[in-house]
C-alpha cells in the first residue's frame, strides 16, 4: 500500500493546568502530570497531534490540524474527568522565501437565498475570496478561500446569520501570502 500522508498541524493551543478560584471542583485528573500523561498518550494514537513543553512546567503547547481536531481532545479530555484550562487558538505561519505564510481553508456553505448577503459580507470581512456561487432552488451554495484564523468564532456567528438554517465546512487547502489583520471586537 502507498504510504499514507500525514497533514501537518496548522492550529495550535496551550494546554495548561487550572488555577482559577474554581480549581479542583469538576474533575478529578488536575495536575500537570495528569495533563502531561494524558497529553503524550494522546499524540501516539494520533499522528497529526504534536505536544511540545513551554517555559512552564504546567503547560503545554499542543498543535493539531484544526479547530474541530483539537475540540474534540479537548471534549474527550473533559468527559474522561480531566481539568484544565486552554488559550486561545493560534494559527501556525511559515516562512517561505522571506514571507509570512498562513493556512487557507475551503469553506464550504449551503445558506437559504435570502441569507446569501450577510454571509457574504462577514466572510469578506474576514479575508475571504468567493470561489464560486450556485443556486439550487431556494438555496444558494458558495465557496471561498480563507485564512484558517478568519473562521475562529464564527459558527454562531453563521447560525444566527442563517437563522440556523445554513450548513457549513472547512477543510484545509493551502499555505498562502499573509492577507492581512482581521478586525475582532
Amino acid at each position: 500500500l502507498p504510504v499514507l500522508r500525514i497533514d501537518e498541524p496548522t492550529l495550535k493551543m496551550t494546554f495548561m493546568t487550572n488555577n482559577s478560584p474554581f480549581a479542583g471542583k469538576e474533575g478529578k485528573f488536575c495536575t500537570s502530570r495528569h495533563l502531561k500523561e494524558r497529553l503524550e498518550k494522546e499524540a501516539i494514537k494520533d499522528l497529526s497531534l504534536k505536544v511540545l513543553p513551554t517555559d512552564s512546567a504546567d503547560s503545554f503547547r499542543v498543535l493539531g490540524r484544526g479547530e474541530m481536531h483539537i475540540s474534540i481532545l479537548i471534549e474527550n479530555m473533559r468527559r474522561d474527568g480531566y481539568e484544565f484550562q486552554v488559550s486561545m487558538p493560534k494559527v501556525i505561519y511559515k516562512e517561505i522565501d522571506g514571507k509570512k505564510y498562513e493556512p487557507i481553508d475551503k469553506f464550504v456553505a449551503d445558506v437559504p437565498e435570502d441569507c446569501v448577503g450577510n454571509i457574504m459580507t462577514e466572510i469578506g470581512s474576514r479575508k475571504g475570496d468567493l470561489i464560486t456561487m450556485q443556486n439550487h432552488g431556494s438555496r444558494t451554495r458558495l465557496e471561498y478561500l480563507i485564512p484558517s484564523r478568519g473562521l475562529f468564532g464564527y459558527k454562531s456567528q453563521f447560525l444566527t446569520d442563517t437563522r440556523g438554517e445554513g450548513i457549513m465546512s472547512s477543510i484545509f487547502d493551502s499555505y498562502q501570502p499573509f492577507k492581512g489583520n482581521i478586525e475582532r471586537r
